[in-house]
């Protein structure tokens, strides 16, 4: 086994990206203007955006014993992401993502799990040489916790990307050191943090979900950082033309961060500038070669 700073247990998708004038209201046909397709996944995401902040990743994940499964390791592999820790599943197709963007590169997504229903977490061995272990719930709630219990029986931090929001309280909150949601994520997990300010809304996520800290991503303004309440602004973005992936690159690149011996705050400055330029490329990731 390839040892890892940084053990990233998440989803792997093939995503279809449409982009529409506009998106369309029920019972509404709106006409694409094209389509493109490409490889994505939160966990796929995540792993790449770590190895290009400079950390050793492993992935830990599910594919379908098909082509789109086949293309997904070998682009994972040119990122220089350890691939050994993903299983391959006979009989299933490989997780499929449409996302549907606007001109102003807002998106909206919906996901057939497929193969990443089967994400098997392994073991504590698998994780004994991590710094840090990033997992999101984008696999499911039990495959999530198990994959944290394994991280923490390993003595690794625990980065967790409460996407989608799972049930709480939650046992797989309380040991997130920092746990990561954006602002609608924040007000499902705590409702009062939806009139408040962003320093507040740490302080309100903190309590409600009990972990060890928290980021709040808040788009082009940056981010907040709860274990010091302290707000993280993002330098001004030019060009924006694909919001998909930036909060995924967000999540990576902090784990990288932190993995290196960064601060949390240390860690979320280099996060936001990584998802600031995310966001003008089209898709979830850039070339291999950018």
């Amino acid at each position: 086994m390839v040892s890892s700073q940084v053990v990233v247990v998440g989803s792997l998708n093939h995503d279809s990206r449409i982009e529409v004038v506009r998106r369309p209201n029920p019972g509404e046909t709106v006409l694409a203007e094209s389509q493109a397709w490409g490889h994505g996944g939160k966990g796929g995401n995540q792993a790449v955006a770590a190895a290009r902040a400079g950390a050793r990743v492993r992935m830990v994940g599910a594919i379908g014993d098909d082509d789109a499964g086949t293309a997904q390791l070998e682009e994972l592999a040119a990122f220089g992401v350890d691939v050994s820790g993903v299983r391959r599943v006979l009989g299933r197709a490989t997780g499929r993502a449409t996302i549907v963007v606007t001109p102003d590169g807002e998106n909206s997504i919906i996901v057939l799990p497929g193969a990443n229903a089967l994400v098997d977490p392994g073991t504590p061995d698998a994780y004994r040489d991590a710094a840090i272990v990033v997992v999101q719930t984008e696999i499911g709630v039990q495959p999530a916790e198990r994959a944290a219990e394994a991280a923490i029986a390993a003595g690794a931090r625990l980065v967790v990307n409460a996407a989608p929001v799972v049930p709480a309280p939650s046992p797989l909150y309380a040991h997130a050191d920092p746990l990561i949601v954006n602002e609608h994520e924040a007000v499902e997990i705590a409702p009062d943090c939806q009139e408040a300010s962003p320093e507040r809304m740490a302080e309100l996520l903190r309590a409600a979900s009990g972990a060890r800290s928290v980021v709040i991503t808040l788009g082009a303004r940056g981010c907040v950082v709860g274990d010091e309440t302290a707000v993280v602004r993002t330098p001004p973005v030019d060009g924006v033309v694909d919001t998909t992936g930036a909060g995924d690159t967000f999540v990576g690149a902090l784990a990288a961060g932190l993995a290196n011996g960064a601060t949390l705050r240390e860690a979320a400055v280099r996060a936001s500038q990584d998802a600031g330029r995310c966001v003008q490329w089209f898709g979830a990731r850039p070339q291999p070669t950018t």
